[in-house]
Formats: structure tokens, C-alpha cells, sequence
């Protein structure tokens, strides 16, 4: 390690921070300045109203006549009572955010010493030493592609300094080289030297303030509901201090709207200083191999976690879930041709990334705290700093690599496991096989170079397939019509059709935005109706485009087989009406299940929502749910589809159709039917649109 490391710790070099950077800084501490102000106001304000309702409470408690006792006087008691206590909640409002208690979730860290891991606190403190920064007070090992600082966020560390924490993701070391992985840990250390960092303590403590006082208020609402219906004046009372605190919560949230945006702003350059920091360490060639691995190993770590429940259910587990994402990795770069260097880490080239089209809409990103792939490199190439790489796997700085690996994929596993349970392992190479042989099921013939992947089977428009003449045919063949030319403009003429819908959207409002970009250049949010109608006649151009290439790829296809064997094309084109049968019903299976999975979304997250507030949640369960008993009765029929109903699924889709599901009984949703049509709809809708894929795939080799 010491060779690696000695040209930067003898260049040791202090980044200075740019002038925007400096700039959002001061803006940020302004908002800062802002927000507590305003809650100042806020408590001043409440506090004048307390005082008011505490001098209106005692004089009312004074100046009722005690002897005798009379119904007056009680009243005018038992007034003042509920008036002072009516002011003391108002000011209890505001301050409650102290009482609560924020705890930080270790379960998924793993504190390790420099006794455990010489060879990686070794690297951590010449990083340390070459971006001049205090050593972290401790360090942690988590599950996640990431590395990130960490700090105690309670409300008194705003008022003197706290201990940072280095936080390792064991899923980002499983990504990269030494060179790559010192990168990413530069990048950390460069947040260390960071007087900003301070702020973001600020900034925590602002949104836990604000969103106890917009959320967080059950116990709150309960005394107040209770009091309330004690008597009817304390009813009255409570209504006019719902009000004062509604005005107050306006208030917050465009505080909150305030300080988030400038923050955010803030992040941007603090990833861009530390990004500078960590290219005195690392070098151009590492910093942008480090990011494009990191984007693909991200993906592939989620899936991961993605298998753990459905792994769980069926009571298996993976061992080493590092393994398998390694695995996933390789697999992926084998597929798409993607070449590993000598350690088996992908060599993310300019070439992989060209192959994809990006919407030509951009919307800027005010809530964006990193900056883009694509921004970052362009920063790095501009730095230009040449390093040696040192291009060993990440694993060679951890002492006992594997038993790490096993026991952090053991706690990932806890969440998903019953512990008297038995789960049998998974091997990787079978996880992989499995993974391996169910892309190839769902992958259309190579032949088409994708150009009927992520799309229906196109829909002619006379209906029949008919055959093409000799001198059409003369003119075709299944290079030319599957083209990458081709492939490339059907993939344009979709993102296209999204861009219009995102065009459409700014021009109605719904999308809200100062500008936007088309083709790198910024135009008023008044002119998205002219940028998007001039977007809708090229799209006008390529739809033409589209069918007369759909209509003469499929009758050339039919004809090849027409000429051979007519009775056999006549089987070709029943089967093509069958399959666009099957689409059109998956399309409404999809809609049914997109308005189910609204309404379900609904009555559990809208807050305040009261049985009968709610009950147009029901009604639209009940319908939809007919519906989907329609079509249900009609897939029973089609052994292709039922033959991957499980039995648990079946019995729960006969239930279903057997009864009426009214999703309400009194006063109280009935779960267990809600739960019911959610997951006989999901599961359905996932199966057949599968099913509808594997038809297609067979349809296709039958035309070949």
C-alpha cells in the first residue's frame, strides 16, 4: 500500500473552494438565518396569543362568583381552565420537537478498529494525510454501493462540533479497484474538511423542527380532540387554535420549500469541491472509471435485494449476497459485450454509454443534491491529473474479506427470515444459471436486433396479413429491415412520444418549472406548446414511418413462409390475431390494476382520511374489482396463462370470484380483502404480461 500512496502523500495539496461554492454557502446561512427568524416570529406570535388566553382564562376564573356555587360560576371555571390550557397548547406547539428523540439505526454497521483492518485504516490514513483532514472518530461498514460521512444529528450538536464517521459500503468496495475505491474515499474526506458540513446539521435540525410541527402532531391532535369533546365551548376553542396552527404550518412549509432549495443548491457544490479533492488522490482515469462502475454496480446491487423476500418465502437464502452481485456484473458485461479487465471488473467504455438515447427534454433539477454522471466527468476531464493505477479488487485492503461479506449478507437476510425456520442456500453458480436461462426465455430472437423488445406485437392496419409481391420481396431482407439505422429511429420516435408528454405537461402546469431545455438549449416555460407541437410533426412523420415498416416487415416474413407451406401461414396469422387478442385484454388488465393500486395507495396513505371521506375509495374497489372478475373468468379459460397460478393463488382468485368483496364492514376497512384483490391483481397482471411476452418470443421463432 505504502507505494501506491507515496507520490500523494508527498504532494499534498489543500483544494480551495471556488467562489460559487462560497457563494451558496453564505446564501445557505442566509436562509438559515431566515427560518429562525421566522420561527421567532412564530414563537412570539404564539406566545402573545398564550398570554392573551391565559390573562382571558384567570380573569375568568377570578371573577366568577364562588359563593354560592352556582351554574355560572362553574361555567365561567371550568372556561378559564380550558382558555389557559388552549393557550399552553398552542405554545407547546411549537416547542414539542424537543421532546422527541431521534435514533440513528446501526443494525446494518459494523464498527471496525485498525486492529481488525490494518491494510484499509493504513489506506485511510494516507488519504487522510493527503487531503489534509482530520481522521475519522469512527468507522462503520454497511451494506450499500456508497461510502458517506456521518454525524449525530440531535438538536444541541448545532452549538458545538461533533465527531464525524466514515461509513464504507461493502457493495462499493465489492465494485472497485484500490485506485477507484480511494477515489470514492477522498471524495468522503474531502466533505471532512468541509466547514459546510457544519450547516448540514443546521439544515437537519430545520426539517426535524418543521416536520414534527407538519406531521408529527398524533399526540398533539389526540389532547386536543379529548378536550374538546369534554364541552362544547372547549369544542369552539379548539377549532379557533386548529386554525392558528393551520396559518403557522403555511408559514413552515414555505420555509422549509426555502431553506430544502438552497441546500440542495449547496450539496451540488460540495460534491464538486469534494470531487477536486479527491482528484489530487485518485486521478482523471480512476475518478471516471470509479462513477461508470458504480452505475452499473447500483443496479445490480438493488436487484439483489430485490430476491430476498421472494428467496425468503421459499425458504432459501444466499450465503454471500457480494458473490452474486459480482456475479450479475459479469454476467451483464458478457450479454452486452462489455469487456473485464484482469480482476473480472467491467471496462465501462464511452461506447456503452452512447448506445443509449437520452430524453431531448431536461427539466432543472432544484431538489437535485448530486450532480449528474455526466457533469462530474466533464469536471474530471478538465482536471486532467494523471495517476498510477493501482488495479487490484478493493478486497485486497480487508483482512478475512469473505466472513465480512457473509455476516453483513446475514444481517441483510434478518429482515425477510422467520429464525426457527430452515432455509437452504442458494448456490451462486445456480442463482446465476437461473438468472442466465430466465433472460434468455424472455429474450426475443437475435435475429430482430431488438427491434420488437418493450413493445407490442404491432397491430396491421387492414387486420389480415397479406403476401408481398415478388418485386417487393426483391427489394428486402432481414438485414435491411432490421437495421440498427432502423432500431435506432423506432427507439428516437418512442422517447420522443415521452418528450411530448412531458412538453404537455409543462404546458398544462402540472409539471412546475422556471424552464426547461430541448437539444441543450433553455427555453421559457411559455414556449412548450411550440417546441412541442414542432416535436409532434416529426413524431407525425415517423408514426407513417412506423406502421409501413411494421406492416412490410410482418408480410415479408408471412410471405417467406406463404411461398413454402400456405397452410402453415394460414396457422401464422391465427396465431398473430390470438396474441393481439391477448395484448388488448393485458391492456386492460393494466388499467384495472393501475386504478386498484391508486385506490389502495390512497386509503392508506391520504392523511385524515375518515370511513366516510373514504368510502369513494371502496366504491371504486368494488367496480374495479368486477371488472377484474370479468377478466379473470375469461383467463381461466386459457390453460397458457393459468398454468403458472400457484395453488395459493388459485385458491385465493376462487375466493374472490366465489364472494362479493365490499372492503368495509361498519367502521373498520376489512384487510384481508383489500389484501386479497392487491395481490391477486399485481400477481396476475405480472404473470400474464410475462405470458404475453413468452407468446410473442414464440410467435416471432415461428415466423423465422
Amino acid at each position: 500500500m505504502s507505494s501506491f500512496f507515496s507520490a500523494s502523500s508527498e504532494n499534498t495539496t489543500t483544494v480551495p473552494p471556488a467562489g460559487s461554492f462560497r457563494l451558496q454557502v453564505l446564501k445557505m446561512m442566509g436562509s438559515i438565518l431566515l427560518f429562525f427568524i421566522t420561527y421567532g416570529l412564530l414563537l412570539i406570535y404564539a406566545g402573545i396569543l398564550a398570554a392573551i388566553f391565559l390573562w382571558a382564562g384567570v380573569s375568568l376564573i377570578m371573577f366568577a362568583p364562588l359563593h354560592p356555587i352556582t351554574i355560572l360560576s362553574v361555567f365561567m371555571f371550568i372556561a378559564g381552565l380550558g382558555i389557559i390550557f388552549m393557550g399552553i397548547m398552542q405554545v407547546l406547539f411549537l416547542i414539542k420537537f424537543l421532546f422527541t428523540r431521534q435514533h440513528q439505526d446501526l443494525s446494518l454497521r459494523i464498527p471496525i478498529t485498525r486492529k481488525e483492518q490494518p491494510a484499509l485504516f493504513d489506506c485511510l490514513q494516507q488519504i487522510a494525510r493527503s487531503t489534509k483532514t482530520r481522521f475519522p472518530k469512527k468507522v462503520y461498514l454497511a451494506p450499500g454501493v456508497n461510502a458517506a460521512v456521518i454525524y449525530p444529528v440531535k438538536f444541541m450538536n448545532m452549538f458545538w462540533p461533533v465527531g464525524k464517521k466514515l461509513e464504507i459500503g461493502l457493495g462499493l468496495v465489492n465494485s472497485l479497484n484500490v485506485s477507484e475505491f480511494s477515489m470514492a474515499i477522498a471524495h468522503e474526506f474531502g466533505h471532512f474538511s468541509q466547514r459546510s458540513m457544519k450547516l448540514a446539521s443546521y439544515v437537519y435540525t430545520v426539517n426535524r423542527m418543521i416536520y414534527n410541527m407538519l406531521y408529527e402532531n398524533q399526540s398533539w391532535h389526540k389532547t386536543m380532540s379529548w378536550i374538546s369533546s369534554r364541552w362544547i365551548v372547549f369544542a369552539l376553542l379548539a377549532h379557533i387554535n386548529l386554525r392558528i396552527v393551520s396559518d403557522i404550518q403555511k408559514a413552515l412549509r414555505l420555509m422549509y420549500s426555502i431553506v430544502n432549495k438552497q441546500y440542495m443548491r449547496l450539496r451540488r457544490e460540495m460534491e464538486f469541491h469534494a470531487d477536486a479533492v479527491a482528484l489530487t488522490v485518485a486521478g482523471t482515469d480512476a475518478a471516471i472509471s470509479a462513477m461508470r462502475r458504480l452505475e452499473i454496480s447500483g443496479f445490480f446491487y438493488e436487484h439483489c435485494l430485490l430476491q430476498l423476500p421472494e428467496m425468503a418465502r421459499q425458504q432459501r437464502r444466499f450465503g454471500n449476497i457480494y458473490e452474486v452481485h459480482r456475479s450479475l456484473i459479469r454476467l451483464y458485461a458478457t450479454q452486452h459485450e462489455i469487456a473485464l479487465d484482469a480482476h473480472q471488473l467491467p471496462l465501462v467504455t464511452d461506447n456503452y454509454f452512447s448506445s443509449f438515447l437520452l430524453s431531448r427534454v431536461q427539466l432543472p433539477d432544484q431538489w437535485a443534491t448530486h450532480p449528474s454522471r455526466e457533469e462530474r466527468e466533464q469536471r474530471y476531464m478538465a482536471a486532467n491529473i494523471s495517476k498510477t493505477i493501482k488495479g487490484e479488487s478493493a478486497w485486497h485492503l480487508f483482512q478475512h474479506a469473505e466472513e465480512l461479506q457473509e455476516h453483513m449478507s446475514s444481517l441483510l437476510s434478518q429482515s425477510f427470515i422467520q429464525p426457527s425456520a430452515e432455509y437452504a442456500p442458494y448456490p451462486v453458480e445456480n442463482f446465476i444459471a437461473d438468472t442466465a436461462t430466465r433472460i434468455k426465455d424472455y429474450s426475443m430472437p437475435a435475429i430482430f436486433n431488438e427491434y420488437y423488445d418493450n413493445r407490442p406485437l404491432p397491430i396491421l392496419p387492414e387486420g389480415n396479413i397479406t403476401p408481398l409481391s415478388d418485386e417487393q420481396m426483391a427489394t428486402l431482407s432481414v438485414s435491411t429491415l432490421y437495421s440498427e439505422n432502423k432500431v435506432q429511429r423506432l427507439r428516437a420516435y418512442f422517447r420522443d412520444m415521452q418528450d411530448a408528454d412531458t412538453l404537455h405537461a409543462i404546458q398544462q402546469g402540472q409539471i412546475k418549472t422556471r424552464y426547461f431545455e430541448f437539444e441543450g438549449k433553455q427555453y421559457p416555460v411559455t414556449a412548450a406548446g411550440k417546441v412541442r407541437a414542432k416535436l409532434q410533426s416529426s413524431i407525425r412523420q415517423d408514426t407513417e414511418w412506423l406502421l409501413a415498416h411494421d406492416t412490410q416487415a410482418i408480410k415479408y416474413h408471412y410471405t417467406i413462409i406463404f411461398q413454402k407451406d400456405p397452410a402453415y401461414a394460414q396457422k401464422i396469422q391465427e396465431q398473430y390475431h390470438t396474441l393481439l387478442e391477448h395484448q388488448a385484454t393485458c391492456w386492460q388488465l393494466n388499467d384495472i390494476v393501475a386504478r386498484i393500486l391508486h385506490n389502495v395507495s390512497s386509503l392508506f396513505s391520504e392523511q385524515g382520511l375518515t370511513v366516510v371521506s373514504a368510502q369513494p375509495y371502496f366504491d371504486s374497489l368494488i367496480d374495479e374489482g368486477a371488472l377484474l372478475k370479468k377478466i379473470l373468468l375469461r383467463l381461466k379459460q386459457i390453460p397458457e396463462v393459468t398454468t403458472g397460478w400457484e395453488g395459493a393463488l388459485q385458491e385465493k382468485i376462487s375466493h374472490f370470484l366465489r364472494y362479493n368483496y365490499n372492503y368495509v364492514k361498519g367502521n373498520e376497512p376489512i384487510m384481508e380483502e383489500i389484501t386479497n384483490l392487491h395481490e391477486i391483481s399485481t400477481t396476475v397482471m405480472d404473470q400474464y404480461n410475462n405470458c404475453i411476452i413468452l407468446m410473442k418470443k414464440a410467435w416471432l421463432e415461428a415466423v423465422l
